[in-house]
């Protein structure tokens, strides 16, 4: 089992306002004792997206002992054939690209939102569409594509494992979060159940009944039974703590010390 982090309660200061840079978090991560950490698209500034300034974070990551855990991107391949479209297609081309830059071999991708006048069957076939033209360029470059379960298209478990099923190729992968399944009334564990198989990365995300983010630990995700799931399969991918909630990092220490728990009783 490793330990990666999407610092989710950063988000304003890594994003937004610029107020923590990538490299306050690398350090902060290498405090934490983390076996690494996910490159998320918007860490990285418009101006720093050639190859040769990625390249510059890659080995400041890599340098500081961690590693990629994935390279968490997003794509919304809902919409019909378009210009639109085909910007996405090209988008997810290049989030492969830069997993190699940043020595993962894991990009997370989202499906994308539901849109007006769209049947849901129409816009699943989209979707499958669009990552199923992906994977010979992910299958080319040495990387996997792996689908989340993430608002809008794909909390629900029915249309999650639809798409899975429309795609019919088991090199797409999957990346479970295990609060996003709530959004719809359902259970990461019920998902989990139904892909243990393609699970290559986990983020362990936690909410309360009332759906809000919480500290990892304080909501009422039911992690070990997510973990006893996982030890079926034998599981030894990363496990990457979402942590949303308050902000600290004696919070995401707090959450370390909780999955570190869990996962030895599970």
């Amino acid at each position: 089992m490793k330990l990666s982090c999407i610092p989710t309660c950063f988000f304003n200061d890594l994003i937004n306002t610029r107020a923590m840079s990538l490299s306050d978090w690398v350090q902060m991560a290498c405090r934490l004792d983390l076996d690494g950490i996910e490159v998320y698209k918007l860490y990285i500034k418009e101006d720093e997206r050639d190859k040769d300034s990625m390249s510059r974070i890659s080995d400041m990551i890599h340098s500081s002992g961690l590693e990629v855990s994935m390279f968490t991107s997003y794509a919304d391949l809902s919409m019909p054939e378009s210009a639109e479209r085909r910007e996405q297609l090209a988008s997810i081309r290049w989030d492969i690209d830069s997993a190699n830059i940043f020595k993962t071999n894991i990009v997370r991708l989202t499906a994308g939102k539901w849109r007006e006048g769209q049947t849901v069957d129409e816009t699943l076939k989209l979707v499958a569409k669009g990552l199923k033209e992906s994977l010979d360029y992910a299958e080319e470059k040495g990387v996997m594509l792996a689908l989340e379960d993430h608002p809008e298209i794909g909390t629900k478990i029915a249309d999650f494992i639809r798409i899975l099923e429309l795609v019919d190729d088991d090199r797409l992968k999957v990346n479970l979060d295990t609060s996003n399944p709530m959004e719809s009334g359902d259970s990461s564990v019920e998902l989990a159940k139904l892909v243990k198989s393609r699970i290559v990365h986990v983020h362990l995300s936690d909410r309360n009944k009332d759906l809000h983010h919480q500290v990892v630990g304080e909501g009422v995700v039911d992690f070990i039974s997510v973990f006893r799931i996982l030890k079926e399969v034998s599981y030894d991918g990363w496990l990457s703590l979402e942590t949303g909630g308050r902000k600290g990092e004696d919070v995401i220490r707090q959450a370390i010390d909780f999955i570190k728990n869990a996962w030895s009783n599970a």
